[in-house]
């Protein structure tokens, strides 16, 4: 944890973000590879963590982030809004693959959403844009059940 402590405060402050501990433990959440949380999802962990959450700080903590662009927001559908640790990714402008099986959400800025694809006089100012499938790792899993 000592080690997740260090990170979760370099990061805050290479964004230029106020060390607090609910900062510190939403990044520490996000950190592992893949993993984006809903609020409610990030509420039940903090709650799990530390006892108790106030709704109103965590809101506003998640705000900061994301005017910091250390996280960014991901919305999967019209229910779903997941955060992930933004690290070289700043924008939600590049598309996401989730896993319907584990629920994983990887960044995919390989793939670039070109303007030159919008009609004559069209101008994009952002997109959004989630891959639904099955990773690498639940589709192995699958294959060896069968």
């Amino acid at each position: 944890m000592v080690a997740s402590i260090s990170r979760t405060t370099e990061i805050l402050k290479r964004n230029n973000v106020t060390v607090t501990d609910i900062r510190r433990q939403v990044i520490a959440l996000l950190l592992e590879p893949g993993r984006a949380l809903t609020q409610k999802e990030i509420e039940i962990a903090l709650e799990e963590m530390s006892g108790s959450v106030d709704r109103v700080t965590l809101y506003r903590t998640i705000k900061v982030l994301l005017k910091h662009e250390v996280i960014h927001k991901i919305t999967i559908d019209e229910q779903t809004i997941k955060y992930k640790l933004a690290e070289v990714h700043k924008k939600s402008d590049h598309p996401h693959f989730h896993c319907a099986s584990c629920d994983k959400l990887v960044c995919m800025p390989q793939i670039q959403i070109e303007q030159n694809i919008l009609p004559d006089g069209y101008l994009m100012q952002s997109s959004n844009l989630v891959i639904e499938g099955v990773c690498a790792i639940c589709n192995t899993k699958s294959k060896h059940k069968k």
